[in-house]
């Protein structure tokens, strides 16, 4: 091989660890996601979630949904989009003027790359607070999002359980 043509693939080898030592610096430089901080931040935007529920806030609690969240209950269709959702949330409000509800964090999933979470919980419903009908409660499920550096509802699905005493008896007749 010539001089000429081997000095120029010498220097094409050279620019190209170059470029790769330099990729590879720039990777190592990017900051780590804190995946403590990032669950926290999904058991916050929870609790402010359960805290708008309670004041009947429908403005603040729709800020926390993103534009395309679905929401799913038990034997129901899906609610998609946030339109769709705010009046399921009015609706339901209206015809249960008096619920309570009450929510708990089980567990919170953060991905690597600190953009999607998954939230894992158990909820308490109560359709007339302290009248009369029986209250329900369950597990949920809720993925989040980050959009735009913050984190948003992306789905939501919770399902009824019954309580160990019932679930026993069923067994036992």
């Amino acid at each position: 091989m010539n001089a000429p043509i081997r000095s120029g693939i010498q220097s094409m080898v050279v620019l190209l660890a170059g470029s790769l030592v330099a990729c590879t610096a720039q990777q190592e430089q990017a900051p780590a996601v804190d995946l403590e901080a990032e669950a926290q931040a999904i058991r916050d935007v929870s609790s402010a979630w359960l805290e708008h529920v309670t004041a009947r806030d429908l403005e603040e609690l729709t800020g926390l949904f993103a534009e395309s969240a679905v929401f799913f209950d038990e034997n129901e269709p899906a609610t998609e989009g946030l339109a769709a959702i705010r009046a399921d949330i009015e609706s339901e409000w209206a015809e249960n003027p008096d619920f309570t509800v009450t929510w708990s964090t089980i567990s919170v999933d953060v991905a690597d790359s600190g953009d999607m979470a998954w939230e894992r919980g158990q909820w308490e419903f109560d359709p007339d607070g302290a009248g009369e009908a029986e209250g329900t409660y369950g597990e949920y499920v809720t993925v989040y999002r980050k959009m735009g550096g913050a984190w948003k509802a992306v789905a939501d699905i919770g399902s009824v359980t019954k309580p160990e005493e019932e679930a026993e008896e069923e067994v036992i007749e």
